[in-house]
């Protein structure tokens, strides 16, 4: 069953986060990873969660146990450090699609 991977937050240096983009993308992207789903800036929130942040990226996998490995992977993980850095996070988890 396919999972969602979704990424939740505000961004505090724009030239950062476009330069982790480009950079981790090869790891998050392609045959072998998962594909973009959906991103945004314009990021809306309800009354029951107004805590959000105003970007929100949401990638497709083939199951949970393959994003949560993508996610893991060395190839990912030697980025992220650079997205923290460039957002205040506010929310990430991985959701069976479907179920």
């Amino acid at each position: 069953m396919t999972a969602l991977l979704i990424l939740n937050y505000d961004v505090v240096d724009a030239e950062r986060l476009a330069a982790y983009r480009v950079a981790a993308a090869p790891a998050l992207l392609g045959p072998d990873a998962g594909e973009l789903v959906s991103s945004t800036d314009r990021t809306l929130h309800l009354a029951e969660a107004p805590e959000g942040g105003t970007h929100t990226v949401v990638l497709r996998f083939r199951d949970v146990e393959h994003a949560r490995s993508v996610y893991a992977s060395d190839a990912y993980r030697a980025h992220l450090g650079a997205r923290l850095a460039a957002t205040t996070p506010h929310s990430a988890f991985v959701v069976p699609e479907g179920s």
